[in-house]
């Protein structure tokens, strides 16, 4: 790696990198952009598995795999080096939302573009199978929306066709996502290229009628509707139901090819905007974030990322970090906003990290993997109709001042002005402040305002979707805060320098608390970060109710 900065890595291989675009389980993935100007999704694997044999040789595949398909609805490889200290691989920059995220913003395609998706998903496939590979994980998380057609990305689980290399680490260990795995996948049986085609008619009925062709309230259900119910496509479109139905054939030799597929589709006329409109809003929001990123004056520099468990992606970087006016060591919710502007700037980083992969082993299902359990929404009012709570606006690290913070602590500081943050929907309010003791302890409070989109998406459910990045159902440790909605506890096991950190949701309020250092161990920092907590969050409804206040003192009272 060179160019190591203060805040990390400013260069990889001959790509300078100008931001974290997203982080998963395996690695982060970078926007980067080459010696000849163009950009470049640089994915790069946590240091801590470059040691492992076993993954390099993984990683080695992938880049196999990755090289080995080239077509016009996938994204190219453009250089790689498994074998440096931490291996990476680059490959073509896609703007474009992910199907996912577009399915969000219109509910449904109508069947004019759901046909040309399915189209593009058929050529695709061709082309996959043509190299001598199987996808293994077609899903609408791995296929982007581009302005001129679709493109199918993360070959990282493909495997040659030939049928060498079926199991990953151990016997009985199947990868792929609930929902659209085949039922031989499901089954660990060898696969075959038919496969692919189930995953294409399960990513197909989701996207033309908007709901999952097996649901389920929990991940064996799913499995089981997979293997033996009839798929759900009474809200796919008469004129592709009979195609939907084939690809999802329990018998994979009763599928249809993906060239049978193409002719069943017919003729697909071109379109200058192929998309609803909604997609191409959230396109026009992507590229000018990229623009941003991508334009000139001073070079742009790249939070540092530290390593994290292989299981679930930690809070990561800003992508990009305004000019501090004041030595600042940089916040540890920094960490946390590369997987927002992963949305904001493309899904395929996503995609290309692995946040979205399922790993199901026979017997075992491990929950850092496998779809994760929604968080429970309190109240019984949908998210959609509740009304903002949150002017957007944040407190300043001077209103900060009336945070109740132990006494050993300096006043709150922090980078003047608030930050805007932005997902799919647009732009968030957001301020980052600290609290620094002469000890060395540390607290760190992160505020963002969700305001609902006209028209479109509630303020609360843009905080809820925010809230839930880090939730792992069964798993996580959920709080009972009292002065907020919910909250939950980070597990220990993904700490590294906090020793406490709590995330809260209020309504369309996100706030996010982190507490390190010796005077706060592990297991005796909880009260504390609660106490912050709760008044981080009444700081928030006096700065709705009363606007900034400048000329607060460090001897304001502290809410009670």
């Amino acid at each position: 790696m060179e160019g190591l900065g203060p805040y990390g890595p400013v260069q990889i291989g001959p790509f300078r990198l100008l931001a974290v675009l997203g982080q998963g389980g395996m690695g982060q993935v970078l926007l980067g952009v080459a010696p000849d100007g163009r950009a470049v999704a640089v994915k790069q694997v946590h240091a801590e598995f470059a040691g492992d044999d076993g993954f390099r040789v993984r990683f080695r595949r992938e880049v196999e795999a990755s090289r080995r398909v080239s077509g016009a609805y996938t994204a190219a490889v453009i250089a790689a080096d498994p074998e440096a200290g931490t291996p990476w691989l680059a490959s073509q920059f896609v703007l474009g939302p992910a199907l996912n995220e577009a399915l969000r913003a219109v509910g449904a395609l109508p069947e004019e573009s759901a046909r040309r998706l399915a189209a593009g998903l058929a050529q695709a496939l061709i082309d996959v199978h043509a190299a001598g590979l199987i996808h293994r994980d077609l899903k609408p998380s791995n296929v982007l929306l581009a302005e001129d057609g679709v493109r199918v990305i993360d070959f990282g689980i493909a495997r040659a066709a030939e049928g060498q290399d079926t199991k990953l680490t151990r016997t009985g260990a199947m990868i792929g996502s609930p929902g659209f795995m085949s039922p031989e996948q499901v089954e660990g049986r060898e696969l075959t290229p038919a496969s692919d085609v189930f995953s294409l008619g399960a990513t197909l009925a989701v996207a033309s009628a908007g709901r999952p062709a097996f649901a389920g309230e929990s991940l064996p259900r799913i499995l089981f509707a997979v293997l033996h119910a009839e798929p759900e496509l009474s809200g796919v479109p008469a004129g592709l139901r009979p195609l939907v139905a084939a690809c999802l054939a329990k018998d994979p030799a009763a599928r249809p090819t993906p060239q049978a597929v193409l002719a069943a589709l017919g003729r697909i006329e071109p379109a200058a905007r192929p998309w609803p409109d909604a997609v191409h809003g959230l396109l026009a929001v992507q590229r000018a974030e990229v623009d941003r990123l991508m334009g000139g004056g001073a070079p742009h520099v790249v939070a540092s990322v530290p390593t994290q468990t292989a299981s679930r992606p930690v809070p990561q970087p800003a992508p990009v970090l305004p000019p501090p006016t004041v030595p600042q060591p940089a916040p540890v919710r920094r960490r946390r906003r590369g997987l927002r502007i992963a949305l904001a700037v493309g899904a395929t980083v996503l995609a290309l990290a692995g946040v979205a992969g399922g790993l199901v082993a026979t017997g075992v299902v491990d929950l850092d993997f496998v779809l994760p359990e929604a968080v429970p929404t309190p109240g019984n009012v949908p998210l959609a109709q509740v009304k903002d709570k949150y002017a957007p606006a944040v407190p300043t690290c001077v209103d900060a001042r009336r945070v109740t913070a132990p006494p050993e602590f300096s006043l709150p500081w922090g980078n003047p002005g608030t930050w805007e943050a932005t997902d799919t929907y647009g732009k968030v309010p957001e301020k980052s402040c600290q609290w620094n003791s002469r000890s060395g302890d540390q607290v760190s409070i992160v505020w963002d305002v969700f305001p609902s989109v006209p028209g479109g998406v509630s303020g609360a459910a843009r905080a809820k979707e925010h809230y839930e990045g880090l939730y792992v159902g069964g798993r996580t440790r959920v709080a009972d805060p009292g002065y907020a909605e919910e909250a939950f506890w980070l597990p220990a096991k993904y700490l590294d320098e906090s020793n406490c950190v709590l995330y809260v949701r209020d309504v369309n309020l996100y706030v996010f608390l982190a507490v390190k250092g010796a005077g706060y161990p592990k297991g005796q920092c909880e009260e504390t970060t609660r106490t912050l907590a709760a008044s981080a969050v009444e700081l928030a409804k006096y700065v709705t109710v009363n606007g900034a206040s400048p000329d607060m003192s460090a001897t304001t009272p502290a809410f009670k």
